[in-house]
């Protein structure tokens, strides 16, 4: 399956995410959703969020230009919230999977998808 078809099947194919991308550790486009990306910043820094989430913590999540109030977050998984929307951030060996909810989708429906994704790519080492 190419990297599009992740996006476009596995997340928001499930209908509980919105808008999604897939980036590499450096920063580099794999694939996203219509109308939706990161700029190099805020890429650069959900990527270094995973090692040391002082920034989002102090200045919160910012994805496609929208801010999210940082939840929670581990050196795989990074959360936020915007009123009844969400941002999910997940972290495998070589990409960042980026999945967006809205309301009608539980913050926990969203996790599993992106998720369960990020799980199936570590098992490939990606």
């Amino acid at each position: 399956m190419s990297w599009q078809g992740y996006v476009d099947n596995q997340l928001l194919g499930t209908g509980k995410i919105a808008q999604a991308a897939i980036y590499g550790h450096n920063g580099s486009l794999w694939a996203t959703s219509p109308g939706f990306s990161l700029s190099n910043e805020e890429i650069s820094t959900l990527v270094g969020a995973f090692g040391n989430a002082e920034k989002i913590q102090a200045n919160g999540i910012y994805a496609n230009g929208v801010k999210y109030f940082a939840l929670s977050h581990d050196d795989q998984n990074i959360h936020g919230k915007k009123g009844n929307d969400g941002v999910i951030a997940e972290k495998t060996a070589q990409a960042v999977i980026i999945g967006v909810y809205k309301e009608g989708t539980m913050p926990g429906e969203a996790n599993k998808v992106v998720g369960g994704l990020g799980d199936y790519l570590r098992g490939l080492n990606y």
